[in-house]
């Protein structure tokens, strides 16, 4: 089970994404950030994917590998 603070934080991060726009995760295919929402709050593979990605993401900006 994933923390409800963090699939908080990805489902608002996922929500500031323009309505038309598709984000692509590797192999797996092209998500709406409608669906992508939905997969997290299900927690299904796809929603834990991007969690995963997110949090991977967020600690690169915390150890100063990626800047803004």
């Amino acid at each position: 089970m994933i923390d409800e603070d963090i699939k908080k934080l990805v489902i608002a991060r996922l929500e500031i994404l323009p309505p038309d726009k598709k984000i692509s995760i590797g192999s797996i295919g092209e998500f709406t950030k409608e669906q992508l929402i939905q997969s997290v709050k299900n927690e299904d593979a796809i929603g834990k994917k991007m969690i995963q990605i997110e949090l991977e993401f967020l600690q690169a900006l915390k150890h100063g590998i990626l800047t803004t």
